[in-house]
């Protein structure tokens, strides 16, 4: 790896496509024979998925199909942990990418509609009837973590993902012996990497090759290929990740989703 380009001004070589209005985003693409899915998604942060009447929704016009989480069994695996903490405890939990039984959060996704057009979907999807149970939610960190508190994901006590420490040295001694200590608590607050392009995807599946094609608004197209086979279990050297311009991301956009594990279902 060279470094003679460190601190170098680089004139940028994408701005023109970008300012005339020319580039490709992924809302672009135009596959023949194309159809669009909306995805009902939970307005509960914690509840029990007691039924889902889709009947309304598959007698809709324009509408192909209706899918829950139930129709991916056999299917789709579990998404799992992209980043594997080093020298750590990470839990691995189960991350269907429609929830079957239990929703964990506002915004996991129960149900698809794949319908003829894009408003006809959303339409249908405001058909579908989902009886919740409503269970307790967990809001504060520290609270979550106590003894007795609500357990989000079993495979999680204490609702902590990993317990990871970072040391050098004998930490206790130098407390000990310094002239000054100062204890404080940080809190972190949310991040919000509010792009102007939302997420999207576009799949393309050549049955005869069993080959997956995947147009994503991704920042990391070869993590979002290995994971997509570890979904779908086509194997990795049959699906092609392309990932066209990307109108803003802030790192939100280098994760895989259930949507677009979704919408190559």
């Amino acid at each position: 790896m060279t470094t003679r380009l460190f601190g170098s001004g680089i004139r940028r070589r994408e701005d023109p496509r970008l300012i005339t209005g020319t580039a490709t985003y992924t809302d672009d693409i135009k596959l023949q024979g194309l159809v669009h899915a909306a995805i009902l998604r939970s307005i509960h942060a914690h509840a029990r998925i007691r039924s889902i009447d889709t009947s309304a929704a598959k007698s809709a016009p324009g509408v192909l199909a209706v899918f829950t989480g139930a129709d991916t069994d056999g299917v789709l695996n579990p998404i799992p942990c992209a980043w594997v903490v080093p020298d750590s405890d990470v839990k691995t939990v189960d991350y269907p990418p429609m929830a079957k039984d239990i929703v964990r959060h506002v915004g996991e996704p129960v149900a698809v509609v794949v319908a003829e057009d894009r408003y006809q979907a959303e339409d249908a999807m405001e058909l579908i009837d989902v009886d919740y149970e409503p269970l307790p939610v967990v809001i504060n960190p520290e609270a979550a973590m106590q003894a007795g508190a609500v357990q989000v994901h079993e495979d999680a006590p204490n609702n902590q993902a990993f317990h990871w420490v970072v040391a050098g040295g004998d930490a206790d001694a130098a407390f000990s012996s310094a002239e000054v200590v100062v204890r404080d608590t940080i809190i972190h607050p949310r991040l919000i990497p509010n792009a102007i392009e939302t997420r999207s995807a576009v799949a393309s599946w050549l049955a005869p090759m069993g080959e997956l094609t995947l147009w994503n608004n991704t920042q990391n197209p070869h993590i979002c290929r290995f994971l997509s086979s570890v979904v779908t279990g086509v194997p990795e050297h049959k699906i092609r990740v392309i990932a066209p311009e990307v109108g803003g991301g802030f790192g939100s956009k280098a994760p895989v989703y259930p949507g677009e594990m979704i919408t190559a279902f």
